[in-house]
């Protein structure tokens, strides 16, 4: 149920941003992450990444 509202979410959004601390992504964020990318969406992090 969550990651249909996340994904509904991600598609009413310009951009998502990811809030990385010390680098670290967890699974269920990096499938969000690419699906804004699918969709075309910007992608800002809090962090660099590598």
């Amino acid at each position: 149920m969550l990651d249909g509202m996340h994904k509904q979410k991600i598609d009413m959004s310009d951009e998502i941003y990811v809030i990385n601390v010390d680098g670290y992504i967890g699974e269920s964020t990096k499938f969000e992450i690419e699906y804004a990318k699918s969709k075309g969406k910007k992608i800002s992090y809090l962090e660099n990444i590598g």
